[in-house]
């Protein structure tokens, strides 16, 4: 089974991390998601949505095995892979959207960076990678530094600070914060208009 869904509902392309309870990143899944976004050139939807499975985490990180020095080359290659991905949707105007449920951790974090639009649930919370264990090296060398600031993103990267969504919001690492008793309801609403042609 793969371990992302993809779904095109109303002209919004869905990409569903599902690899619960913490939906890790692996080199399989920057995989299937760079070939998603890829083929989504040539399907021309209005909106891009990236989520995971579950309550706990849009992803908690790397999965802990594709972290060790054997797996690492390749993780980096399929995450550039995926980085050039955004790059070309960003040329292409198709926007991107982030729903955010639980932990954004480590290069999740990341993941999360390169969308247009953060969504976050008031219960989701973020922490940058540590600086010697970035995924991505567009998203803390280029993304992050511009939603937050190069000294708060180093900040961050070197404390380890895990922050609410609120501070988050607060930062500019989100842009918007959704109470979680509407978060489906109020997130529906809320893609059908970033979603509508101009």
């Amino acid at each position: 089974m793969p371990d992302i869904h993809v779904r095109l509902r109303k002209d919004i392309l869905w990409l569903i991390l599902d690899k619960p309870p913490l939906n890790p990143l692996t080199t399989t899944i920057l995989d299937q998601l760079a070939a998603a976004m890829l083929k989504a050139l040539k399907q021309r939807p209005h909106l891009i949505v990236i989520t995971g499975t579950g309550e706990l985490a849009f992803c908690a990180g790397v999965d802990v095995h594709e972290a060790s020095e054997t797996h690492k080359a390749k993780l980096l290659q399929a995450a550039t892979a995926t980085s050039n991905a955004f790059k070309a949707l960003h040329e292409q105007n198709i926007p991107t959207v982030a729903l955010v449920k639980g932990k954004a951790f480590g290069a999740g974090c990341e993941l999360m960076a390169f969308c247009d639009t953060v969504i976050a649930r008031e219960d989701a919370t973020f922490r940058l990678p540590a600086v010697n264990a970035r995924v991505f090296p567009d998203a803390v060398s280029a993304c992050i530094p511009a939603l937050i600031g190069q000294e708060q993103t180093s900040q961050l990267m070197q404390s380890g600070e895990t922050l609410s969504a609120h501070e988050a919001l607060r930062l500019g690492l989100t842009h918007q914060v959704l109470p979680t008793n509407r978060f489906h309801a109020d997130t529906e609403e809320l893609l059908v208009m970033l979603s509508t042609p101009s």
